[in-house]
């Protein structure tokens, strides 16, 4: 009896030696718990704050993205599928639900969008730069007084002739202002148009402009949309007085003018 109350004594002794030592380690582990639960929290914070900004950024990208689709006439893509992580809990949702597999998807979203916006940039600028080229001003100011298709000879006889521009009057000495960007390949004197300039604009479209008094630009010159390239006159047999004969050319075929001139 007597070993075993000694036992028992050394056993409790030891257990009141060892409690402390215990009790420190469970707090010692506990703080370690709360400082890796703190780091989380506020990592899962940060996290969700950044998930929050990429969502509305993506959400903007997505709304310029259609319209920029729709101003240019291009069809949408189908946005690329993904598993969606719907925020649980109460108030905070992006707070509560902050994971980093789903931040890293919104920065892959994001730079499809990205790759997206390239695309349209440079879809953007070959429309712009077909819009440059294209004829789309009027050359000179005055009225049309003769128009594009069959009419009768201007010169007194009862001859049907086919009209491959449009004439407008003006002054002789006006400006004559390129309807587009583009550059000249020929000026030269025709005997029926007198003094003429032949710009080439490109996608196929040339424009051609007659009985000029003075050309002011010289052949393989580049001119821009509004630039005075000469000034009207009356040379050329078959001028009636000052005007411009003003012609457009698709392919290498007349068209008529009026499809490119502003109403």
């Amino acid at each position: 009896m007597f070993l075993l109350a000694i036992g028992v004594l050394i056993s409790s002794f030891v257990c009141l030696l060892l409690f402390p030592f215990l009790l420190w380690q469970y707090w010692k582990k506990h703080k370690e718990l709360q400082t890796i639960q703190g780091k989380l929290a506020y990592q899962s914070q940060i996290y969700g704050k950044k998930l929050e900004e990429l969502t509305k950024e993506l959400l903007a990208l997505k709304e310029v993205e259609r319209r920029l689709r729709e101003a240019l006439n291009i069809k949408t893509v189908g946005d690329r599928k993904k598993k969606e992580r719907v925020a649980q809990g109460g108030e905070g949702g992006f707070e509560n639900v902050l994971e980093e597999e789903a931040l890293e998807d919104l920065i892959a979203e994001v730079r499809l969008r990205h790759q997206a916006f390239k695309e349209l940039e440079r879809r953007f600028a070959q429309k712009l730069d077909r819009l440059r080229h294209t004829p789309s001003l009027w050359p000179v100011k005055g009225e049309v007084s003769s128009g594009y298709g069959w009419r009768k000879s201007p010169f007194g006889d009862e001859r049907m002739e086919f009209h491959t521009g449009i004439d407008i009057v003006a002054k002789a000495g006006t400006p004559i202002r390129s309807p587009a960007d583009g550059r000249v390949v020929k000026v030269w004197y025709d005997r029926a148009l007198g003094l003429t300039i032949r710009i080439r604009h490109g996608y196929g479209i040339e424009t051609l402009y007659g009985h000029l008094s003075k050309v002011l630009v010289r052949e393989g010159e580049e001119v821009k949309r509004g630039q005075v390239i000469g000034l009207v006159g009356n040379t050329g047999n078959r001028s009636t007085g000052p005007h411009l004969h003003y012609e457009v050319r698709v392919g290498g075929r007349p068209v008529n003018p009026l499809h490119y001139l502003p109403d």
